[in-house]
């Protein structure tokens, strides 16, 4: 064999060595590499609020864009959810301060505060629109309506102590919220108390007008609750909800016709009419703040002495808050907007929306590139954004980018 053959043999078995090691070196990566994970999930517990009735509205893909699943649940109490949280069947719920109270005396060692949904003006009292009263005093003897036993209750006994007023200054009825609107009509009452949507959805039918709100006598937050354990295992979840907590709140705050509209839609689904008009007056009214401070708690707790005085609960419980998850929360939100976290959101829609993707990965001399091609429904998509937080999720180390393969 001449020298020239021997030398390209030489060289081949040498190739055919390297291809064979890259090639192995290509397997090994390929096969042990970090996969793309299931969204971390969440139950949630809401109730028929004004906000959740939005949050259900807008559907699992408005939590998807922050990289969680959310199975959301609209209790008709806040007592049915409690127990839900208490038996184990959630995650995170949320539930007025008085629900607050009841969670934290009945599991005082593992409850946990991370936010607030609504808080303010949640209690209105109305009369009919063509009425002369102008104010409580012009009520007294008169015959009025509220739910006993409710917030609606204990605020406005909170607001006669202030103002001066007894219980016995008015002839009570007790009556179901959803009654209230038709009998201030037919002139069955003068004036009725309850919470939010109810007196607004009177208001929008043309049949009441409001005499006045309790924001300023009692702050009565709704917050939102969590176990120590589910907090501190789940952060990063944690946190994500929270985010996509923050953007419901702005989508009110700037965009209340079309957060009213939603809403209305939703509560629609549930059997429930209230019309869009409704929701947006609410939407206005309310304060839908999800960052929380020791004013929200201090309210809370003066919520816990007027139960205890009032004899409904036999001690004040010890709250506990950690405010840390809704200030990482907010950085997120920051991000969302800002469009840092627009991959995170496309990569986890895809990846929690049950689509077909599929990596096609190579290797190039000094790097560590992905090159993937993603399909989507059985169709090749071109997604330059994509791949990145794809990696990210499964929590890849790497640089990434995508080609688009027809």
């Amino acid at each position: 064999m001449s020298e020239a053959k021997t030398k390209t043999t030489a060289m081949l078995l040498i190739a055919v060595v390297i291809c064979a090691a890259i090639a192995g070196g290509v397997y090994y990566w390929y096969a042990t590499r970090p996969r793309p994970q299931a969204l971390p999930k969440i139950r949630y517990g809401g109730q028929y609020y004004p906000g959740e009735f939005l949050l259900y509205g807008l559907g699992p893909d408005f939590w998807r864009k922050y990289g969680i699943e959310v199975e959301h649940t609209l209790f008709s109490s806040g007592g049915e959810s409690n127990e839900a949280l208490i038996a184990g069947l959630i995650d995170i719920n949320c539930g007025a301060d008085a629900r607050t109270v009841s969670l934290f005396n009945a599991i005082p060692d593992q409850a946990l505060i991370i936010g607030t949904v609504q808080r303010g003006n949640r209690y209105t009292t109305v009369v009919r629109v063509d009425s002369p009263y102008k104010s409580w005093a012009d009520l007294v003897g008169k015959k009025v309506a509220t739910r006993f036993g409710t917030g609606a209750e204990m605020v406005l006994r909170k607001y006669f102590a202030k103002a001066g007023f007894k219980w016995e200054d008015f002839e009570w009825v007790n009556m179901k919220v959803e009654d209230m609107p038709a009998a201030l009509e037919q002139g069955l009452i003068e004036a009725f108390t309850a919470w939010e949507p109810t007196p607004a959805i009177a208001e929008a039918q043309g049949i009441a007008r409001v005499l006045r709100t309790y924001g300023d006598v009692a702050l009565v937050p709704a917050s939102i609750h969590t176990t120590k354990e589910f907090a501190y295992n789940n952060r990063e979840a944690v946190v994500r909800f929270l985010a996509a907590q923050l953007e419901k709140a702005d989508m009110i705050k700037n965009n209340p016709k079309e957060a009213a509209r939603i809403a209305s839609e939703a509560a629609a689904k549930k059997g429930i009419t209230v019309p869009p008009e409704a929701f947006e007056k609410v939407f206005e009214r309310i304060n839908f703040q999800i960052e929380f401070d020791e004013t929200v708690i201090d309210a809370i707790y003066d919520t816990a002495e007027f139960m205890y005085n009032a004899g409904k609960i036999q001690k004040i419980p010890k709250l506990v808050w950690d405010t840390s998850f809704i200030e990482e929360a907010k950085k997120l939100y920051e991000e969302m907007k800002s469009g840092q976290g627009t991959k995170l959101a496309a990569a986890s829609s895809l990846i929690s929306g049950g689509n077909d993707f599929t990596f096609i990965e190579s290797i190039s001399p000094g790097t560590a590139s992905l090159t993937a091609t993603v399909v989507e429904n059985g169709e090749v998509v071109d997604a330059p954004t994509i791949c990145e937080p794809m990696l990210v999720v499964a929590e890849a180390r790497m640089d990434s980018s995508i080609n688009k393969r027809r």
